[in-house]
């Protein structure tokens, strides 16, 4: 199989540059990101009362676009020739991420409310670009990937971003303290311009002739397009609720680990880390199992299975009892949504016409932010309210409220891993048509479904 990738995907100059350009970027990002929350707690807002808050509020700004840009950019996504847009955005990432510097140079000469103001708008603007970016790769992914190697290019791609997320977060702190922030925001703006040159370098098909943007219908009549297309198409419908279930149990996980490792596993908190750093490394083991067997499972099959792997790895981290049972169950449940989030791609692929794609994601990408912020929300409020308290036994069975709430979870991934069976029987095998210019908004077919 290794060597099938390499005589295969990876001789392909164009997906090396994009991978390559890609990974750095997301390395970059998380850096940033960590960096961020550090500069505001232990710079900007030190030692305040409202510190938290203010730390909350750069990831609203960030997510709060996802919600509000993210269903409109679809429709200029299919438009717009999508290299252009994709260098457009990390052109203007690379310059945002740039001005934040003078915040650094000019923090005694301007109050702390203007310099979070500044810090929250730049990381707005750039989180609406990259509703931009991320279906206009999509669609270039499609361009350059043969059909029958696009899961598990999507798989090598999810690895990296998983990887990211692992080693991101160590490097930010020392970074900070020792080189300080001006850095961390140098090295993200730098990891675009290196992700620009890529993207730029990539040798793609000449722009077809006759796809102008003629007799177009306008912009809500294309928005509605898009909306009716995903909701008749029952594969995507599957993938929507699948990813939704996806991330109600991680948000639950996200939010109560801090207190189920104190109360179930009898182990100070401190071992979050070390928890949530398990699920991270099965991500991207999940990843690289995808990447290897695509050729032997399609990508619909593992959707179903990886869902009901997740609720099986959930429920069983729910009835852990030990810190090395839960790591364990733990790093499998990171196993099974690494599959999930590499076979998404695939997917779509095979399942949207080209000048569909940027609508199709930007269908996905608000339920997935939304449902992330919902599953937290719901899974605190419950954990603080009607759960709080909670102990109950069933055919010699305790439960507390931490632990059901992950074993709730666990149910949903199941009984959405198993509803998935049917629609996904034959979601994504490439079809027989040729993948034609993502250079062109419009007008082309990449992948059709059966």
């Amino acid at each position: 199989m290794q060597a099938r990738a390499r005589s295969g995907l990876w001789r392909n100059e164009n997906w090396r540059l994009l991978w390559i350009g890609q990974s750095v970027s997301a390395t970059g990002d998380m850096v940033f990101t960590m960096t961020v929350l550090l500069w505001i707690a232990t710079n900007l807002a030190k030692g305040q009362p409202w510190a938290p808050a203010a730390a909350s509020g750069a990831l609203i700004a960030t997510a709060a676009p996802v919600l509000v840009v993210g269903p409109l950019a679809g429709v200029f996504v299919d438009r717009w020739n999508r290299r252009r847009t994709m260098l457009i955005a990390d052109a203007a990432r690379c310059v945002l991420i740039t001005s934040l510097l003078i915040v650094p140079l000019l923090r005694n000469s301007i109050p702390i409310g203007v310099q979070l103001g500044i810090l929250y708008a730049i990381l707005a603007i750039c989180s609406c670009f990259a509703e931009f970016f991320g279906p206009s790769r999509l669609a270039v992914l499609g361009t350059i990937v043969p059909a029958e190697e696009q899961p598990r290019a999507s798989a090598q791609l999810y690895a990296a971003f998983s990887t990211a997320q692992v080693i991101g977060p160590p490097i930010a702190a020392p970074l900070l303290i020792t080189l300080g922030v001006q850095w961390a925001l140098i090295l993200n703006a730098a990891s675009f311009a290196f992700s620009f040159w890529c993207i730029r370098t990539i040798k793609l098909p000449a722009e077809s002739a006759g796809h102008e943007h003629q007799g177009r219908a306008g912009f809500a009549a294309e928005f509605k397009e898009g909306i009716r297309f995903f909701a008749a198409n029952r594969v995507l419908v599957t993938v929507g609720i699948g990813v939704v279930i996806a991330l109600l149990g991680n948000g639950a996980v996200n939010s109560l680990a801090v207190f189920f490792i104190p109360h179930n596993l009898h182990e100070p908190a401190t071992w979050l880390g070390t928890l949530v750093g398990s699920i991270g490394l099965g991500a991207i083991a999940g990843a690289l199992l995808a990447a290897g067997i695509t050729g032997r499972i399609r990508p619909g099959q593992l959707f179903w299975l990886s869902l009901a792997g997740c609720g099986l790895a959930l429920i069983a981290l729910s009835r852990s009892t030990s810190l090395a049972t839960a790591i364990t169950f733990a790093a499998l449940l990171g196993v099974g949504a690494g599959v999930v989030n590499s076979v998404i791609g695939p997917i779509l692929l095979a399942e949207t016409p080209a000048n569909m794609l940027g609508r199709v994601s930007a269908v996905l990408s608000p339920l997935m932010q939304l449902a992330e912020i919902v599953s937290m929300i719901l899974a605190g409020v419950l954990a603080s309210t009607v759960l709080r308290g909670m102990h109950f036994a069933i055919a010699g069975l305790h439960f507390g409220p931490y632990d059901t709430v992950f074993a709730v979870s666990g149910l949903l991934f199941l009984l959405g891993g198993l509803s998935a069976i049917a629609p996904m029987r034959r979601a994504g095998r490439p079809a027989s048509a040729e993948p034609v210019s993502a250079d062109a908004g419009d007008g082309q077919a990449v992948a059709a479904s059966d």
